[in-house]
């Protein structure tokens, strides 16, 4: 029973750092695809080249601090809850503004018919990703500030 136990002690976070690391994976590479289209303006690009990886940089400090927290069996600071909040908020963040942009990008590109689809099924992926982490990171901000309370 014991070598079970410490299996699944093992395996679950192993499971969610590989699912966060997707994810960063997968905001990264959708901003690196928006940022290569060519485009009149520069606030898109400003986007892919700031305030993405920002988000990005945000969620991997709240996932270390949730690491750190999790490895020596206390809460540092940033709290293991607040570092949920840096994840989900920092990850769905970035997520929603490229989803906006590929919607944006989708409306300008007028090329081909396959072009215009690849965009959105994009930006449908990163909408559909991002409303479960918002509505995460939501309940652990209400969560946190009760706890506080």
């Amino acid at each position: 029973m014991p070598a079970a136990l410490s299996f699944g002690e093992v395996l679950t976070p192993l499971f969610f750092y590989v699912v966060i690391v997707a994810y960063m994976a997968f905001v990264l590479v959708s901003a690196w695809q928006f940022s290569r289209r060519p485009e009149p303006g520069r606030s898109m690009r400003f986007i892919n080249l700031t305030l993405v990886p920002l988000g990005v940089l945000v969620a991997l400090v709240g996932v270390l601090a949730a690491s750190f927290n999790a490895f020596s069996n206390q809460e540092g600071t940033p709290s293991t809850i607040w570092a949920i909040v840096m994840v989900a908020l920092g990850l769905g963040g970035s997520s929603l503004l490229l989803a906006f942009e590929g919607f944006v990008l989708r409306s300008r590109v007028r090329s081909s018919n396959e072009e215009r689809r690849a965009i959105g099924l994009r930006s449908l992926s990163l909408i559909a990703t991002t409303v479960p982490l918002v509505v995460l990171g939501l309940l652990f901000v209400v969560l946190a500030l009760r706890i506080s309370l």
